[in-house]
């Protein structure tokens, strides 16, 4: 399941300081936005190349399908399989790759990327890109399909079945990624809503303390969602 962090909004001792560690928040969750809307733009380019191969290798479970015809499947298969492989070799947010591995939940914990979403950056307010999307290396190999054949009716058959296997791991991708980006855009409207009340807050003091108490009922829900999805 998706890591949902503590934020932190009730941590910083007066308004100049806050309302600077919000808006920096506010920023970093729309760069991570960008990259899950990168995420889903990727995957839904390598479903579509997959979808088409699998309608090319579908007539080769014919027995009657001719030599010629297979010979010309094969070769229209082999260019769009290296349509994926460009797609998955230049994605990349803000100059990183993010289908070559990086991001893969398996590497070190050291090595992992983080995105800051609260008004610190201690790990209560850091989401792991790597645990939440967990995207493996990404390439036509690495999607077992590197060894395609349609040759018999036999070998077309487990090519549909690494082509439903590579679509099921693309699909999950895309899931999470979806996942993160709800979660995202949910922490951001309550910053949108703790920024009005830091505006509010500067322009009539007396309502300070009010606008500390909506921070504080805002961690305290991102707290109770945490409890419920883990």
């Amino acid at each position: 399941g998706l890591e949902i962090p503590e934020l932190e909004f009730s941590r910083f001792t007066n308004r100049e300081t806050s309302i600077k560690n919000l808006d920096q928040a506010l920023h970093n969750i729309l760069l991570g936005m960008e990259l899950t809307s990168g995420i889903k733009n990727a995957c839904g380019e390598m479903e579509s190349i997959l979808s088409q191969v699998k309608e090319w290798v579908s007539p080769s479970l014919a027995s009657n399908l001719e030599d010629s015809q297979k010979s010309i499947l094969e070769v229209k298969i082999a260019l769009e399989l290296r349509n994926l492989d460009r797609v998955a070799k230049t994605f990349e947010h803000k100059g990183k790759k993010l289908l070559d591995g990086s991001l893969s939940a398996s590497l070190k914990p050291e090595t992992h990327s983080y995105l800051v979403v609260g008004t610190s950056g201690s790990p209560e307010n850091r989401i792991n890109l790597n645990t939440s999307l967990n995207i493996p290396p990404i390439n036509s190999k690495t999607l077992g399909l590197g060894d395609l054949s349609i040759h018999s009716p036999k070998n077309g058959l487990k090519t549909l079945m690494v082509l439903e296997n590579a679509l099921a791991i693309i699909n999950r991708m895309k899931q999470r990624s979806s996942a993160l980006a709800s979660y995202l855009q949910e922490i951001q409207r309550h910053l949108d809503t703790a920024i009005e009340n830091h505006h509010a807050a500067n322009s009539t003091p007396g309502s300070y303390d009010q606008s500390r108490e909506f921070l504080q009922a805002a961690g305290d829900f991102i707290k109770s969602k945490k409890r419920r999805i883990i």
